[in-house]
C-alpha cells in the first residue's frame, strides 16, 4: 500500500524534528488525549475514554522510561511522571472527569517548561551582535 501524501509529510516531519520538538509534540498529544478522555467520560462514552486515557498514560510512561537517570533533572521528573501516570490510571478506572481536569495543568506546565527550554537553547548567545561585538 502506497502511503498518502499527508502520511508521507507526517513521517518526514517527525524525522526532521529535534528531540525538543518531539518532546513538546508528545506532551501536546497527551493533553489532547486527556481532553478527549474527559469529554468522553462526561458523555458516558467509556470505550472512547478508556482508549484516550490509555494513550495519554502510555505517552507519560514512555517519557518516564526514556529518562537518563544519571541526570539530576531526570531524577526530579521520574516521580512527577509516575504521579501523573497513576492519576490518569485512577481516573480511567473510576471514570472521574474532575480528576483528569486536575492532571491537565500539570502536563501543560511540563510542556511549557520543555518548550521554553527548547526555544532558549536555540537562541544565539549574543543575539544581534556580529564579529567583534558589532551589530549586524
Amino acid at each position: 500500500m502506497i502511503p498518502s501524501p499527508y502520511q508521507q509529510y507526517k513521517e518526514q516531519s517527525l524525522t526532521t524534528m529535534s528531540s525538543g520538538e518531539i518532546l513538546v509534540k508528545l506532551f501536546e498529544e497527551c493533553i489532547k488525549q486527556l481532553h478527549v478522555g474527559e469529554r468522553a467520560i462526561i458523555k458516558k462514552d467509556y470505550g472512547k475514554s478508556t482508549a484516550a486515557l490509555s494513550k495519554a498514560q502510555e505517552i507519560i510512561d514512555t517519557l518516564s522510561v526514556s529518562l537518563d537517570m544519571r541526570m539530576p533533572l531526570s531524577q526530579q521528573l521520574r516521580p512527577m511522571y509516575t504521579f501523573i501516570s497513576q492519576q490518569i490510571g485512577q481516573a480511567n478506572v473510576a471514570k472521574k472527569d474532575k480528576q483528569i481536569a486536575q492532571i491537565v495543568p500539570l502536563v501543560k506546565d511540563l510542556r511549557d517548561s520543555f518548550d521554553g527550554a527548547r526555544k532558549e537553547s536555540r537562541r544565539p548567545q549574543y543575539a544581534g551582535t556580529g564579529i567583534g561585538g558589532r551589530t549586524v
